[in-house]
């Protein structure tokens, strides 16, 4: 066999060794043994949790980890937060589409009981709808007499049926209100707001929320908010997340909407999908 020859085939076997090692290096842990990778097409299980920030403060906003879940102090959560109670492994196939884009790409090459912190950027998390904020003013006006429907009086009286003449605090200002007349045949209940000038009005039972009684001209009271705190949940489900100026804007968007994803998340299980 000629010289070049040899040298060829030495060639391709230290290329051929390399390569295996490289692979061997990729696939097995420090103490050689085979450790599976996540790939598109295998179905995974993995626990989690997953935070957003506030004003620097990372605020957590699901979990399956019953440790974090009851841990307010160490992990403060989202004002839109939800206690399930259940605390399952979360399993999906990958590539399948039934996670945001982000988490999906982020476990792929994750080994098993490896944890890592997944950076989902907004553009591959949960989509912003701009059609879904308003911007209130600051300052505001109510009559002092109003006509509402039967379904308003509920929401703003905490579900109790009006009765002639009762009083009733309001949730919607925090002040007291005397009901004028109810006709349930036109669907109207007459209201009398009753706040006293110069008086803070908390919210909800939020300590945040207030409104302020600057003035009764008329037939028209004048007030405004006072909001010492952010994010501030509403019972119609919006949140008040910014203060600009004299207006402060209510989002019916998902709290993690349009917003950088912090997920922590370690693999538990891999089934290997079909090649």
């Amino acid at each position: 066999m000629k010289l070049w020859v040899y040298v060829t085939v030495l060639l391709l076997l230290m290329l051929g060794v390399s390569v295996g090692i490289y692979e061997y290096n990729v696939y097995t842990n420090s103490g050689g043994k085979s450790v599976p990778v996540v790939k598109e097409g295998d179905k995974i299980s993995v626990r989690y949790y997953g935070y957003i920030y506030y004003g620097g403060e990372r605020r957590v906003f699901d979990t399956n980890i019953e440790d974090i879940a009851k841990d307010n102090v160490t992990y403060p959560k989202t004002v839109s937060y939800h206690w399930s109670g259940h605390f399952d492994l979360l399993t999906f196939k990958v590539g399948s589409g039934s996670m945001i884009k982000g988490f999906d790409e982020g476990v792929r090459g994750m080994k098993l009981n490896e944890t890592k912190t997944i950076v989902v950027p907004p553009d591959e998390g949960y989509p912003f709808s701009w059609n879904k904020v308003s911007n209130e003013s600051i300052y505001q006006n109510v009559p002092v007499v109003e006509n509402i429907s039967i379904d308003q009086f509920y929401k703003r009286f905490a579900n109790t049926n009006p009765t002639t003449n009762s009083v009733y605090r309001d949730k919607m200002y925090g002040w007291n209100c005397i009901v004028l007349y109810v006709n349930p045949l036109k669907n109207i209940v007459t209201i009398q707001n009753n706040p006293d000038i110069d008086q803070d009005y908390e919210l909800f039972g939020n300590p945040s929320l207030f409104v302020h009684v600057d003035k009764v001209d008329g037939s028209t009271i004048y007030f405004h908010y006072i909001i010492k705190s952010l994010p501030i949940l509403l019972p119609s489900g919006g949140i008040i997340d910014q203060v600009n100026g004299d207006h402060f804007r209510i989002n019916f968007n998902q709290e993690v909407a349009g917003k950088t994803l912090y997920f922590v998340v370690t693999v538990v299980k891999i089934e290997p999908g079909s090649s």
